[in-house]
């Protein structure tokens, strides 16, 4: 009852920003941004294509470790969540009155590739789908173009969208339904962020609607914690608890597309569509329209989430050069990963192809920009999930 209440509220919070603050938004952006308008319907969309390049530019290795009946194998560098299920059997369902037997099986967890995000300049740009432009991108009062800026400032802002790729299900490596972190099992497009209105809220005020914590966490005070947590996540462990921070990719309020000072961060563009990326997912979390995947209780079902919960994620930049362990030695050149560009080999970054959410990139991708052909930038997402795998139907 109460994560419905939660969940109708924050719905009728976008209602309210659209109905009241989508018009003084656009006179603003009409007034500070008229004359980028041109070039911001000028910017192409970039082309990645995933499904053709799958097999090379995943890290499948970022799956480790799994975690099969309480007992941790196949070691891997991601880690494992600290309160992770641990129990060896495990049973879900069923009945005795209604004559319904439960399913009963063994537990199950590791990394699950769940998702890719697209932080693009232009709204409605679909790298992931070869490139695909929705022609919803001329609705102006939808989004607040690319790059336009809050004001008269030259603030950075990206789009992104947000598809389903549970590729370990697409691939038939897993028996359908078994283990899916949101009951998903093709490719498709999710979530854009034209669709929420409070993505493009110039003045960040519209947006305290679905988030009214964000009062308590935009001001320099709370900003003592982006230090700490940036550390701590680029050793691989976000903290929680400090939900307001994106570790060292920036604050994590105010979740709009907007990230201000980008005049003096612009030479590094991964940091900024890192922290894009995030909040997009915050944001869907806030809404109830992401699930939590870890522990006990979310073994059988999954149970929404409002608050993101930052170490159930890690990070692939999968495009336009796609995060890699590296060449072993005496192995060949690489080979072209992207239809753009060439994949990038530096050295080996705590032996590992993904990252934590809030890591550095000066560890693992502040050189993956590509200007002008890859300024789009895609990540595939990793979800810990705890499931039970039956053995009985």
């Amino acid at each position: 009852m109460k994560s419905t209440i939660l969940r109708a509220l924050a719905i009728l919070g976008i209602l309210v920003a659209s109905l009241f603050g989508l018009n003084e938004a656009y006179a603003q952006e009409e007034g500070a941004g008229s004359g980028d308008t041109s070039s911001a319907r000028a910017i192409d969309c970039s082309n990645y294509s995933p499904l053709e390049t799958m097999f090379k530019d995943v890290c499948w290795s970022g799956m480790f470790p799994f975690r099969l009946m309480g007992a941790t194998f196949m070691d891997g560098k991601s880690g494992v969540p600290t309160d992770a299920n641990k129990d060896i059997l495990c049973k879900c369902g069923g009945s005795l009155s209604d004559a319904k037997l439960p399913r009963i099986g063994f537990t199950l967890g590791f990394w699950a590739p769940a998702k890719i995000m697209d932080v693009t300049r232009k709204p409605y740009c679909l790298p992931s789908l070869g490139g695909m432009k929705l022609p919803l991108a001329g609705a102006e009062f939808l989004n607040g173009g690319a790059n336009m800026g809050r004001g008269g400032l030259n603030s950075f802002f990206a789009n992104w969208a947000l598809y389903t790729f549970p590729i370990i299900y697409m691939l038939r490596l897993i028996d359908d339904g078994a283990c899916p972190p949101d009951g998903m099992t093709e490719f498709d497009l999710l979530q854009v962020s034209p669709a929420f209105p409070n993505w493009n809220d110039v003045l960040g005020r519209y947006t305290t609607f679905i988030n009214p914590e964000m009062l308590l966490f935009t001001g320099v005070t709370s900003l003592f914690a982006l230090p700490v947590d940036a550390a701590s996540s680029s050793f691989g462990t976000p903290i929680n608890a400090f939900f307001w921070t994106a570790g060292a990719w920036g604050p994590m309020y105010p979740i709009t597309g907007f990230a201000s000072g980008s005049g003096d961060t612009k030479a590094d563009p991964v940091s900024l569509t890192s922290l894009t990326a995030v909040r997009g997912i915050s944001l869907l979390h806030r809404l109830g329209l992401l699930n939590e995947t870890i522990g006990k209780a979310n073994v059988c079902e999954r149970n929404p989430r409002f608050v993101i919960r930052k170490d159930a994620y890690r990070w692939q930049f999968l495009a336009p050069s796609p995060e890699s362990n590296g060449r072993l030695p005496g192995a060949p050149p690489p080979t072209a990963t992207t239809s753009q560009v060439r994949e990038v080999n530096p050295p080996s970054r705590f032996s590992t192809c993904n990252h934590a959410t809030g890591a550095s990139s000066a560890a693992w991708g502040m050189w993956r920009d590509v200007p002008a052909t890859g300024e789009d930038h895609s990540y595939l997402i990793f979800q810990w999930t705890d499931c039970c795998f039956g053995i009985t139907p």
